[in-house]
């Protein structure tokens, strides 16, 4: 464990190609985000307790006091998300048995973006602890929240990878001529994924030939430079998943007037929409803003992705 001042930092996620079926080892295209989560720990505070004081936008949204012996809490304005943070420190130290943080351990994290938005509070967490533990980030992700990985395989990743549950993170390049013509939108509802996870994996049996077929998109995702090309492996994509979980794709449910493409990022039915479009920034969001969805970012603006920048 390091206990010099160092910021700890971990990148956020959307997953662009995969969901669903990374979950039974099919090949995804995960993107890492410029926006993260950072972590400081210093040893000034004069308690018996350790305490954590997570931010955003310089306003303290969540805080707790842990025990520093067992990690039970004494306080939180959350105790939903102290609860949380309490295993995580549990299971650190059950895989670290050495791991012990004296009293008076202060925590400070800083988010960059809305926690609400499902950009990955949770794996930049569980990141950046790890980072200051010094242990495994994903047998940490495992014991805590399970799930396929491909959060925490993006939060120290320098750009898009293609990622395969326990097997593979590759580095790959996107380079899409029309990245100015991409934007996301944030649907307004933050999924519970875990719970989704849960369900997915408990319900559904994934045939071979359809996670063959999904990992043969990510391929294409990463190889494809038109974007009419782009917009048809969105509808392949959605279709596949739409027909797997018995879901109607959401341009189809919420936006079957707007023309180019609407893919949900992630689990459906919250968190981001991915659109591609023909028309300027200024007429997408005069569209989207028009239904009700007023969180609007060009891909440049969130995607970490050097080959386009």
């Amino acid at each position: 464990m390091n206990n010099q001042l160092i910021t700890y930092h971990a990148n956020g996620k959307l997953l662009l190609c995969g969901e669903y079926f990374v979950l039974h080892g099919a090949k995804a295209l995960a993107l890492p985000l410029k926006v993260g989560q950072q972590l400081r720990v210093y040893s000034d505070f004069q308690s018996d307790t350790l305490l954590w004081k997570a931010f955003y936008k310089g306003q303290v949204w969540f805080w707790c006091q842990l025990k520093p012996d067992d990690f039970s809490i004494v306080n939180s304005n959350d105790l939903n998300k102290a609860a949380t943070l309490s295993r995580i420190f549990q299971s650190i130290q059950s895989l670290d048995p050495d791991f012990h943080p004296k009293a008076g351990t202060r925590f400070e994290t800083k988010l960059d973006a809305n926690p609400e938005w499902g950009l990955g509070s949770s794996s930049t967490l569980i990141s950046v602890l790890s980072q200051w533990a010094g242990i495994n980030a994903f047998k940490l992700n495992d014991r805590v929240f399970s799930g396929s990985g491909f959060d925490i395989a993006c939060a120290q990743a320098d750009g898009p990878i293609l990622y395969i549950h326990n097997q593979l993170v590759e580095r790959v390049d996107i380079d899409y001529p029309f990245a100015g013509q991409l934007f996301l939108v944030y649907s307004g509802k933050k999924k519970n994924t875990r719970a989704e996870v849960h369900a997915f994996m408990e319900e559904k049996k994934v045939a071979t030939h359809l996670i063959h077929e999904m990992s043969a998109l990510a391929d294409e995702f990463v190889q494809c430079r038109d974007q009419n090309t782009f917009n048809q492996l969105i509808r392949e994509h959605e279709k596949i998943v739409g027909q797997l979980i018995g879901q109607t794709p959401v341009k189809e449910y919420y936006f079957a007037d707007f023309q180019g493409e609407v893919k949900s990022l992630g689990a459906w039915g919250g968190d981001f929409y991915l659109i591609s479009a023909k028309q300027s920034f200024a007429e997408v969001k005069i569209y989207f803003e028009s239904k009700g969805f007023t969180t609007i970012f060009k891909w440049t603006e969130l995607i970490l992705n050097p080959a386009s920048e």
